[in-house]
């Protein structure tokens, strides 16, 4: 897990960086933008001072991972883990859900084929093959809502399980409103290894998830970290141990332009960054972090940060999109681009798995075990920058100049309050 930097609160923007992103956001939700409730001065003071106090509280009883954006990592799933270290497909089975969570940031009507980073899989077989060329080490079949078509789910189960084996971790999301004994039993069967439950869909009802406890290897509750909730979710916790949950994941809230009605009904207040999220989601996020530790309750809590999402899995999947196509004497940098050095510079490649290649770049034909072909495309990010004698020093002894810092280094911290 890459070690957290001494200071991990959040990472400091120039005033131009913060401007950007305020016009970013801006772009993104247009005249309804000033309909957004931001944080001012004095209440951003206040949220900064807690979560400091709340952090450097954690700082001395947990650990702080994935360069400041992590918390607590003592205790994450193995799918978490899996996550973490890079080794993570995501496959969108479905696109429909029979839930109505107000802070669901996407449209559940797709009826679309199964899909994970913008290539779609209509055949079990074929994504079983895309797993084990890529390496990956992990799987989750999430949607939409996958047990509203449970025998879609339970044949790309299955065919990563025979084709990859018992060392790859398979885990699903799921409301759990339609899940069976006999559904259980069948998803543990097709090589299921965790099931994590969004409890936020049925008001925190544990009745479902009860039949996974003893059936599924691991039981994880991952949920939005809810403000108006916090007060029951701290109850919920001891029911959640008291049951067999295994571990809980509390998501930070972000704001889209699908759940922009809902959120902005409920008065929340909002701060800029890379996405608009919600200031409250943060807080109330740590101190139920705080709450299980000084309770002591079985089940541990981690606190997954926007930040952490952007920044770590788009890294991975660039990395290993890198790594199929890195020729000799480039680097595959920590963000999970091409470094090529010259005598006199640096410039940056990043590589793309397309179904059709734009032939607009080079690009490496790969063809799965099934027959089928995908694409590897490279594509310049930069002309070739100079650097200078000490500019390359620092670049080789691990302190990148600010000019390719970007390239190099996945940003530390949580996000900036304003």
């Amino acid at each position: 897990m890459p070690a957290s930097p001494p200071i991990f609160d959040h990472a400091y923007l120039d005033e131009s960086s913060r401007l950007r992103q305020i016009e970013s956001n801006r772009r993104e939700y247009g005249s309804r933008y000033d309909l957004l409730s931001f944080a001012g001065p004095e209440q951003l003071a206040a949220a900064r001072a807690e979560r400091t106090e709340l952090l450097q509280w954690l700082e001395q009883r947990t650990r702080i991972g994935y360069s400041g954006t992590k918390v607590d990592c003592n205790g994450l799933s193995p799918g978490c883990r899996c996550c973490g270290d890079g080794g993570w497909s995501c496959l969108f089975i479905n696109g429909l859900c029979n839930g109505h969570c107000f802070y669901c940031p996407t449209a559940q009507d797709d009826d679309g084929p199964p899909v994970t980073n913008g290539l779609a899989f209509t055949s079990p077989e074929d994504y079983a093959a895309y797993v084990a060329a890529l390496g990956f080490r992990g799987v989750s079949i999430s949607g939409g809502e996958p047990l509203m078509t449970p025998d879609l789910t339970l044949a790309y189960l299955s065919a990563v399980r025979r084709r990859c084996g018992e060392d790859i971790h398979l885990w699903l999301y799921t409301n759990g409103t339609l899940l069976t004994a006999d559904l259980c039993s069948r998803l543990r069967d097709a090589g299921l290894d965790e099931i994590r439950f969004d409890v936020g869909a049925v008001r925190y009802n544990l009745k479902k998830l009860r039949l996974a406890v003893g059936c599924i290897p691991t039981v994880t509750v991952e949920i939005p970290a809810v403000p108006d909730d916090e007060e029951l979710l701290k109850l919920k916790m001891v029911e959640m141990a008291e049951a067999g949950v295994n571990h809980l994941n509390l998501h930070q809230m972000r704001l889209t332009p699908y759940n922009f009605g809902p959120l902005t009904e409920r008065g929340y207040t909002f701060i800029h960054g890379e996405k608009v999220t919600l200031l409250e989601s943060e807080l109330c996020a740590l101190r139920m972090v705080r709450f299980g530790l000084e309770q002591g309750i079985s089940v541990p809590v981690n606190y997954c940060s926007f930040p952490y999402k952007r920044r770590f899995q788009q890294a991975a999947s660039r990395r290993r999109a890198a790594l199929t196509v890195c020729a000799p004497g480039e680097v595959v940098t920590e963000s999970g681009y091409l470094r090529t050095l010259s005598t006199t510079g640096v410039r940056y490649h990043e590589a793309a798995l397309l179904e059709n290649p734009s032939y607009s770049y080079p690009f490496e034909k790969i063809v799965l075990e099934t027959g089928r072909a995908l694409y590897m495309e490279r594509r310049p990010l930069t002309t070739e920058l100079e650097l200078s004698d000490t500019e390359r020093a620092a670049l080789e002894s691990g302190k990148p100049p600010e000019k390719i810092a970007r390239f190099e280094r996945i940003e530390t911290g949580l996000a900036e309050y304003f």
